[in-house]
């Protein structure tokens, strides 16, 4: 069995005894893994070919025999490719099921960090190179400890200059969401992703010092709901309150409520959008919705959190949205109108600078707005907000840590605590 593999059974089986002494106290430290885990990442997927380098002398080795392949010496850059279905070095063709990268560490000098590089990217711990599940491309998977894996993640999900314990936040919610969500790409042979689909991983290059002290001062804690690790969605700026997760991805989970934001300082905070009925129109129909020209929307009016309206969530994100248009009418998500429309969140609100009176459509309800159909007419979208407001909000946190007494290091405990609503704070790991 690979070592890393190894790592994470072990690691699972850990999870699963009785957590006594997680019961014990809130920030307790018993039952702790002895070992950190690592993550495999995959950095890039069906790519044609790939070049690869280190910084010390380095062996490619049949990932599936074992057998060595070829052997470089340190700053020699390969190509390894895809032709015709075979795997090639340099052109070559061979007969291996995969590439493992070997850093040959011992011809190093002990100070200097052994490096890999993937298109002159650099990146920590082991590589490995196989054929992209059902495509003719290959996939490059990183693998390494958790720990250094959120050394490439952090600058890249929030600014690390500001204030260290928001920062800290940051690396407690980055690296649970990350070991909750081990094994989430299984079929394409790694554990997640480098894109925003998981979370933004740049490794060595994506580096800052603060970033690291973040991480360094949060090792191992992760965040538990009744002994099992949550996932910890985070995002940029709420517009003032999170959401409850059933209103964004239908899953309502205890931990992720709806609570008092403090963003009001984020770029984003308010913004809004103007569309004509003519754009309007084309979005509506690029989305596959053939419901002719808008004749009106139906949306209750935004309020003051918590809102109670059936359509919007207790932030006031919008949940669901009907389009009526001249030859059928539509009921859209929230997440989906976003989206159409390309907006910074789901919590906006509709205004029409052109309407014609309600008596011409009696039967709808007095939260429609109607439009005269004049193309040139606008329809402005006011939102606040950036991101999916579920979890963490950056910009909170951000102000949050902001007016904490200076010298208290654990004050990020109380910002999570915040955005994550009843969670307990532990170590799965020395």
């Amino acid at each position: 069995m690979h070592k890393y593999m190894l790592e994470w059974v072990m690691f699972v089986v850990m999870l699963l005894l009785p957590l006594s002494g997680y019961a014990q106290s809130s920030d307790s430290e018993a039952d702790v893994a002895f070992f950190e885990p690592s993550l495999r990442v995959g950095i890039l997927t069906n790519q044609p070919s790939v070049q690869i380098s280190a910084n010390a002398n380095y062996d490619l080795v049949d990932t599936g025999a074992g057998k060595k392949l070829a052997s470089f010496r340190a700053g020699d850059r390969i190509t390894i490719g895809m032709q015709d279905g075979v795997l090639v070095i340099n052109g070559a063709a061979i007969t291996a099921k995969g590439i493992d990268v070997v850093v040959k560490k011992d011809d190093a000098l002990y100070y200097i960090e052994q490096l890999v590089q993937v298109n002159k990217r650099r990146y920590r711990g082991d590589l490995s190179i196989h054929r992209t599940a059902g495509k003719a491309g290959l996939t490059v998977v990183n693998t390494l400890p958790v720990e250094q894996y959120l050394y490439g993640v952090i600058k890249n999900e929030i600014s690390p200059e500001w204030p260290l314990e928001a920062v800290k936040a940051q690396a407690v919610a980055a690296r649970t969401y990350a070991m909750a969500n081990y094994n989430k790409h299984k079929a394409d042979g790694f554990d997640v992703c480098s894109t925003t689909d998981c979370q933004v991983y740049g490794g060595r290059e994506s580096e800052a010092p603060r970033s690291l002290e973040a991480v360094d001062a949060t090792r191992g804690l992760v965040l538990l709901y009744n002994g099992k690790l949550i996932t910890a969605y985070f995002h940029s700026s709420s517009g003032g309150y999170t959401e409850n997760s059933e209103n964004v991805w239908l899953t309502s989970l205890p931990y992720l409520r709806g609570v008092a934001d403090f963003d009001q300082n984020c770029p984003a905070f308010k913004w809004e959008k103007k569309l004509t009925i003519s754009e309007f129109n084309q979005a509506i129909s690029k989305a596959g919705y053939n419901i002719g020209s808008l004749q009106a929307i139906e949306l209750s009016p935004l309020g003051n959190p918590p809102v109670t309206s059936t359509d919007r969530g207790v932030s006031g994100r919008v949940k669901t949205v009907r389009l009526l248009g001249a030859s059928g009418s539509v009921q859209v998500s929230g997440t989906k109108m976003r989206s159409m429309l390309d907006l910074k969140s789901a919590l906006f609100d509709i205004n029409l600078t052109a309407t014609v009176p309600k008596t011409v459509l009696p039967a709808y309800s007095p939260n429609t707005h109607f439009i005269n159909g004049n193309p040139t007419d606008f329809i402005m979208v006011t939102g606040f907000g950036w991101g999916h407001g579920v979890g963490l909000s950056q910009w909170g946190a951000k102000a949050m840590a902001e007016k904490d007494q200076p010298g208290n290091t654990e004050y990020f405990k109380e910002i999570l605590k915040h955005y994550y609503q009843g969670v307990q704070i532990k170590k799965a790991y020395l």
